[in-house]
C-alpha cells in the first residue's frame, strides 16, 4: 500500500483524495486502476454535503505519459444523491480534484501537453508528435484544447499576432501573443483584418504590436490605433 501512495504521488500528484489500487505495464501502456478516498462530497448546485452513494461505475481517462509509455487511469467514480428538498438535482457525479472534468476523457497534464502541441505545429503534424509522445489523439481532440484563454487584467506593452490553420488551406484563426511574457492572449475564429481590427478597438492598452507575421495585420493595427508608437 505504501509502494502504491508513492507511485501515486510520482505520476498524479495533482489528484487529491485519490488511492491507487493497482499498478500494470504492459506493452508500452501504464494501467492505474484508482478510487477517491473523499467521504463527503458537495452537491453542484445546492452545495450541501453528501455522502450517501447512488451508483459506481468506472471512467477512463488519459494523463501524461510515463518513461515514454502512455498513461491510461481507470477511476472508479461515485454517484452521489442530494437530499436537499428544495435542490433541482437529485444525483450526481463526484469529480476528482485536480484529475477530472465533466465529460472529460483526458486529465490536465495531458490537456496542457495537447494544447502547446496544437498551438505549435497544428493539426496533421500535432498528432504524429503526439503519437511520438507516447500521447496519442487526434485533430479534433488537439484542436479542442485551443479555446480562447482568459485575457489578463493587465495591458501587455507590446503584442505579437499570428495565424494558424484549423484546417489546412480551408479554415485559419488568429493567435494573440503577449510577446514580453511569451504567452498567449486570446485566439480569434478567422484572420481577416476587421477581425482583428474590432479585437484592437475592443483591448485598448498595448503600446506597439508585433505585426511582422501577417502583412494584413499591419494594416489593422495601423487603423484602429494611429498613435501607437513604431
Amino acid at each position: 500500500m505504501r509502494d502504491l501512495s508513492v507511485l501515486k504521488e510520482a505520476l498524479l500528484p495533482e489528484a487529491v483524495g485519490l488511492m491507487l489500487d493497482r499498478f500494470t505495464d504492459t506493452d508500452g501502456l501504464v494501467v492505474v486502476e484508482a478510487h477517491s478516498s473523499v467521504g463527503e462530497v458537495a452537491c453542484p448546485d445546492c452545495a450541501e454535503a453528501s455522502r450517501r452513494v447512488h451508483s459506481r461505475y468506472q471512467r477512463r481517462l488519459a494523463e501524461l505519459p510515463v518513461g515514454g509509455r502512455r498513461l491510461v487511469v481507470r477511476l472508479m467514480v461515485r454517484r452521489f444523491f442530494c437530499d436537499t428538498a428544495d435542490c433541482p438535482r437529485r444525483t450526481f457525479v463526484a469529480q476528482v480534484e485536480g484529475l477530472t472534468s465533466k465529460y472529460a476523457r483526458a486529465g490536465p497534464g495531458v490537456k496542457g501537453w495537447w494544447r502547446a502541441v496544437a498551438l505549435a505545429v497544428g493539426g496533421r503534424p500535432g498528432t504524429r508528435l503526439c503519437r511520438v509522445l507516447a500521447a496519442p489523439t487526434g485533430r479534433a481532440r488537439l484542436f479542442g484544447q485551443l479555446q480562447a484563454p482568459a485575457v489578463p487584467s493587465h495591458s501587455p506593452r507590446v503584442l505579437g499576432i499570428d495565424d494558424f490553420a484549423f484546417r489546412r488551406s480551408r479554415t485559419h484563426g488568429t493567435t494573440i501573443l503577449d510577446v514580453e511574457q511569451s504567452t498567449v492572449i486570446d485566439v480569434l475564429p478567422d484572420r481577416a483584418s476587421e477581425t482583428l481590427a474590432a479585437w484592437l478597438t475592443a483591448h485598448p492598452g498595448p503600446g506597439s504590436c508585433a505585426t511582422g507575421f501577417r502583412r494584413h495585420a499591419t494594416s489593422a493595427a495601423d487603423h484602429t490605433r494611429p498613435d501607437d508608437p513604431v
